[in-house]
């Protein structure tokens, strides 16, 4: 059986040590061909060796590990990313559905990451995707929406508030846009945790602070262009103390 050829990227030492323990216990179908702790070390032994997949540490060194993404155009091989900490970088990487795994890791965890990676076809799509993971973690502040013709870029600022719709999310932009996406709202608030502007005020509502127009004892928060949202009971405290 042919196995895929990988390189470990990461600069702890003990990391490196177990998560290359795992794959030659659990993943028989993976062949370490080499491991890096940095930006440039990596990027060398990707050049050498030619691997088809990489395990690659978010957070680096002397960069991130976008910036060795960033060096090979198109990317030749499959990424999967780890991380044990930059929560927003979780966020980002996740959200735009690239293979991600967090430290420490775990046996499941990395049987399952392995297998979707083994299943990928690297094809255009698949770059997009870690295109878009990369554009969404060096720039917070614009959110990549993906759809079926293609995608849609939106400044955080731009979106007044965020409404569960079932398994989708409609986003309400300013100049009356609307957009409705395939995730549920949960994930966007995770994606927005970094803006401080942002806050969940109900189970189906997740607002932008800076839109906010008024508001009412009756639990009816208004915002511009005439949209409003409902504040609910357990989410009050929070809402009212940002405007005291």
């Amino acid at each position: 059986m042919k196995k895929l050829r990988t390189i470990i990227v990461e600069d702890n030492l003990t990391n490196q040590e177990h998560l290359s323990h795992l794959i030659r216990e659990y993943c028989l179908d993976v062949e370490i061909i080499g491991m890096a702790s940095t930006v440039e070390e990596a990027i060398q032994k990707i050049r050498d060796h030619l691997p088809e997949l990489i395990f690659l540490d978010v957070e680096l060194p002397d960069g991130s590990g976008f910036d060795i993404l960033n060096y090979f155009k198109p990317v030749s091989f499959k990424v999967i990313f780890f991380t044990g900490h930059l929560k927003y970088a979780y966020q980002a990487i996740k959200f735009h559905a690239v293979d991600f795994l967090f430290k420490p890791v775990q046996i499941n965890d990395l049987i399952e990451a392995v297998k979707i990676a083994s299943g990928k076809q690297l094809d255009e799509e698949y770059r997009v995707k870690l295109e878009s993971a990369k554009q969404q973690f060096e720039n917070p502040s614009r959110l990549i929406l993906h759809e079926v013709s293609g995608f849609t870029v939106v400044e955080s600022d731009e979106i007044i508030k965020l409404e569960a719709n079932r398994g989708y999310t409609d986003l309400y932009l300013t100049g009356n846009r609307k957009l409705t996406y395939c995730r549920i709202l949960k994930d966007f608030e995770g994606l927005l945790e970094a803006h401080k502007n942002f806050i969940r005020v109900h189970k189906s509502f997740l607002i932008n602070l800076n839109h906010v127009k008024s508001y009412s004892k009756q639990g009816e928060i208004k915002l511009i262009e005439n949209l409003s949202a409902q504040l609910g009971d357990s989410y009050r405290n929070r809402f009212i103390n940002y405007f005291n």
